[in-house]
């Protein structure tokens, strides 16, 4: 009998060690795919890889280990499903960090969507676009012609017939024209509204929305493949004012400048004011807009329109939205703000208590922060800091172990709400380089001013808006805090002055033969053409 109860339970040892030995492979072939995965996601330092290697060897070594004596087998195998799993998971974040990074920086995300709309009055009859057929249709004359033409003939092609349609000069005249009964129907892109209200109050709730033609275009606009690691470089940050996916069009509300130098470790963030009148480079021609609504026009208009204004080239960008930086803070288990000032802000903007000092917010309270102008002092220009400071916040929380706790809800909150056109070996060598030395960065913020006043805008033409005239001095300030941080030097006028000077003194040099004064000319020449860059 002892020996039938001996034999049994040699059995179940053979088989438990058996299991044992299966979880030892099974773990080896999942660190295996973690070292992977972890090499080709190219975030960690090398020196990182080689200790995860060495410490995964030495832990499936030790599992294999522990299945020779009797007594340590069954222990084996507990730890070897228990260390299995928690390489499942690894390979689950790292799977899921390349799938949102890969979705974020390819083309798959270099496309802008437009919402054509079809509207009625709120309270027409019209149900669907058959019952408008007899209808007069209004649409902007000009503005965004091409994709209303586009919509007209899928329309037309969808219903078989003809619109009756009128032309309008301004936005204000086709509103009124709708209200009126001149025309019964409109048609514009939705990234218009905010502009449309800005003159026609309330009229998003005046209006139903009969139809939606979504168009999708490419853009052809890709970053600097420079090494991002050993070059200074400037992010531009578009913050758009809608709710949902990144690649709607939409205007503009936040326009920040992130100036990085990854060998001195400084970064300057540099906020340009929403309402800054300024010319918008390839769209309005000599007319001047607000720079808001160079969103509309797309990414690539908003940076060469910041571009032109501080004379500098931006290498990169990003877009954001609502959802994307309530999001995020939420998954960060929320940040901790300072405020100049204590206000509550507008009660469309959740009517927050702020006080002044350091703040504790959620996503919701976040955004509601970032985005006020009316109940804070200096209005859009303080709004410009305190969105610096939301960001500070962020960058402050995010080197955090929040980060950890946080991480698949970040990631969550960048897919689908997060654009940029930095490659992804650009981003990952960045947090490569910083887990490898983890050095403190130094960051500065600076804002620009001007003068408010009311003018006729290129995207509003029948009544003059709300606009900042830029304060050239500051402008210049801001240039300078920039090329401080990108290591470049601007020529000053009196260096400029100097080597005209130079120029017009050389020919009344009669001793200077011909050869020696033209080579000098020739270097004088090129060095005034490049402080007049």
């Amino acid at each position: 009998m002892e020996e039938v109860q001996r034999k049994k339970k040699s059995r179940k040892s053979k088989k438990l060690q058996l299991a044992g030995f299966i979880g030892c492979g099974l773990l080896i072939v999942v660190s295996v795919v973690l070292i992977v995965q972890a090499m080709r996601l190219n975030v960690l330092p090398d020196k990182y890889i080689a200790a995860l290697a060495v410490v995964l060897f030495v832990l499936a070594a030790a599992m294999a280990g522990l299945q020779f004596p009797k007594k340590t087998r069954l222990l084996g195998c507990i730890l070897s499903v228990l260390l299995t799993a928690a390489m499942v998971v690894g390979n689950v974040y790292l799977a899921r960090t390349h799938m949102v990074l890969d979705g974020i920086t390819t083309e798959e995300g270099n496309y802008k969507v437009d919402n054509i709309v079809v509207a009625v009055m709120k309270d027409d009859r019209a149900e669907a676009l058959e019952d408008t057929l007899i209808y007069n249709f209004g649409i902007h004359k000009t503005l965004d012609r091409e994709n209303t033409d586009k919509t007209i003939e899928s329309l037309e092609s969808q219903s078989g017939a003809t619109l009756n349609v009128t032309e309008f000069d301004d936005f204000s005249a086709m509103i009124e024209a709708l209200y009126d009964g001149e025309v019964q129907a409109i048609i514009y892109n939705e990234a218009y509204e905010g502009t449309i209200e800005e003159t026609q109050k309330d009229f998003t709730n005046k209006i139903r929305v009969l139809e939606n033609h979504v168009i999708t275009t490419k853009v052809e606009f890709t970053g600097d493949d420079a090494n991002v690691t050993q070059k200074p470089f400037t992010i531009y940050i578009s913050g758009i004012d809608v709710k949902g996916k990144i690649s709607q069009t939409s205007r503009s509300d936040v326009n920040m400048l992130v100036t990085v130098n990854p060998l001195t470790k400084e970064v300057m963030l540099t906020t340009t004011p929403r309402d800054y009148f300024v010319q918008l480079p390839e769209v309005s021609g000599e007319s001047r807009d607000k720079l808001t609504h160079a969103g509309i026009y797309g990414v690539d208009c908003s940076m060469a329109t910041l571009s032109q204004i501080y004379n500098i080239d931006i290498d990169y960008y990003v877009r954001v939205n609502f959802t994307t930086l309530k999001n995020l803070v939420d998954a960060l288990g929320g940040v901790d703000v300072y405020s100049e000032y204590a206000f509550t802000t507008h009660y469309k903007n959740g009517g927050y208590e702020i006080k002044k000092g350091y703040n504790h917010m959620d996503g919701k309270k976040a955004l509601a922060f970032s985005r006020e102008r009316y109940n804070v002092p200096g209005g859009d220009e303080q709004r410009g800091k305190d969105q610096q400071a939301v960001l500070k916040a962020l960058l402050e929380k995010a080197m955090s172990p929040s980060i950890l706790t946080g991480y698949m809800g970040i990631l969550d909150s960048l897919e689908d709400y997060f654009e940029t056109n930095m490659s992804m070996d650009q981003i990952t060598s960045l947090v490569k380089m910083q887990l490898a030395d983890g050095s403190s960065w130094s960051i500065k913020s600076q804002s620009v001013t001007g003068t408010f006043g009311n003018e006729y805008c290129y995207s509003e033409r029948s009544q003059r808006l709300s606009v900042m005239y830029p304060d050239e001095a500051s402008v210049a300030k801001a240039r300078k805090g920039i090329l401080a941080v990108l290591g470049e030097e601007e020529m000053i006028p009196e260096a400029v002055d100097a080597g005209q000077n130079i120029l017009r003194n050389m020919t009344s040099v009669n001793q200077v033969g011909d050869d020696a004064r033209s080579a000098m000319e020739d270097a004088m020449n090129r060095l005034l053409g490049i402080a007049a860059e």
